[in-house]
């Protein structure tokens, strides 16, 4: 061995130790970090909740409130998790408890206007939703570089729009059942009917304005039962710049539609996956008829196949700021084959007497 060889070995491996050294410190403050954003997020809850709490129409607090998990372990990478529609974080727990027992930090976020009233979800914005889910990137980003965001319905398309607007930060991104279209065609009467009402008051009408309709949910428990006119409003803004920030997405991406989705059209996750820009994606679709596929019979197949993707994008490829502990633990197996087309037995309980209808159809981008 040459001395300029010794040299470069020995000032590596002597930054190596320091940096080992210094990595027990910088986790500990980064946790600080995390953990203080999470809880000026708790605060803004608890405010808005006292504000517009409506006896029998907002939902008890630990429905609405955001959560935090982080596993007893190392932290693999951080996942952002937002809910859909007049929704609330409760309905992304089990998906998030999973994820935190792959070894992910979570942060469900609450997007504005929800897990409250619907009064509340009357005066939000698209820019106020993009805003709830920045900031719950932000407290996954005190605590790891190695970051992904994703979500149900709704909660898809804002993690599209924060993928678009965060390149340089967000490694991951994933959708289930997020729309680009509506199966009803009821949904783009709301602008006309709001504009309709403010006709009305403005000339001062005795006939009462159509402000609200009234909402059947999967989950009752969760979601809102009245839905805001201007909510649908925002929601179909929210579903025309997600088609328009497509092209600007370039992280690996996983895009899960059910198959008889009786909310979203069937068109929207191939446009969802045509129109990304990443080079790695894929289309997953599951043999479902129903909309809310996170929660109830079948989950268990959507929850591990978004783990899957995890793992395979966030633990496999770590981020540079992860290097250390990539040389310090060794890597999982791969469980996606990203380069052909894959069949795997589904076990979900909605169809037990056909096999094929309870196939996971996996799609790359080849």
């Amino acid at each position: 061995m040459d001395a300029e060889f010794l040299h470069t070995f020995f000032a590596r491996a002597a930054d190596w130790f320091r940096r080992a050294a210094a990595w027990p410190g910088e986790a500990w403050a980064r946790r600080c970090a995390a953990r203080a954003l999470a809880e000026a997020e708790d605060r803004r809850f608890e405010e808005d909740y006292a504000v517009h709490y409506s006896p029998g129409l907002t939902k008890p607090p630990d429905v609405g409130r955001p959560f935090f998990l982080k596993p007893l372990g190392r932290v693999r990478g951080g996942v952002v998790l937002v809910h859909g529609y007049m929704a609330a974080p409760l309905e992304v727990r089990a998906l998030g408890e999973h994820l935190r027992g792959a070894g992910f930090a979570v942060y469900g976020v609450r997007v504005a206007g929800h897990g409250t009233a619907p009064e509340d979800l009357a005066d939000q914005s698209v820019a106020a939703w993009v805003s709830a889910v920045e900031r719950g990137c932000d407290v996954v980003a005190a605590l790891t570089d190695n970051l992904a965001v994703g979500g149900f319905s709704m909660g898809g398309c804002l993690a599209l729009l924060a993928a678009s607007r965060r390149p340089e930060r967000v490694r991951a991104v994933f959708t289930i059942c997020s729309p680009l279209r509506l199966r009803s065609s009821s949904a783009r009467l709301a602008p006309s009917l709001l504009g309709l009402n403010a006709i009305l008051k403005r000339f001062g009408a005795a006939r009462p304005s159509l402000e609200y309709v009234d909402n059947h949910p999967e989950n009752a428990h969760i979601n809102y039962t009245r839905n805001p006119l201007a909510g649908v409003k925002e929601l179909l803004e929210v579903m025309a710049e997600t088609g328009r920030c497509l092209p600007r997405i370039t992280a690996p991406a996983l895009v899960v539609q059910a198959s008889d989705d009786p909310t979203v059209h069937p068109d929207s996750a191939p446009a969802l996956f045509a129109g990304l820009g990443s080079t790695e994606k894929e289309l997953t679709v599951f043999q479902r008829a129903r909309h809310g596929i996170v929660n109830g019979d079948g989950s268990a197949a959507v929850h591990d196949r978004v783990a899957a993707f995890l793992r395979q994008t966030l633990v496999q490829r770590p981020s540079p700021g992860a290097v250390l502990m990539e040389k310090a633990f060794p890597k999982p197996e791969s469980t996606v084959d990203a380069a052909s087309l894959t069949i795997e037995a589904d076990s979900g309980p909605e169809d037990e007497s056909a096999e094929e209808d309870e196939a996971l159809h996996t799609l790359p981008s080849g």
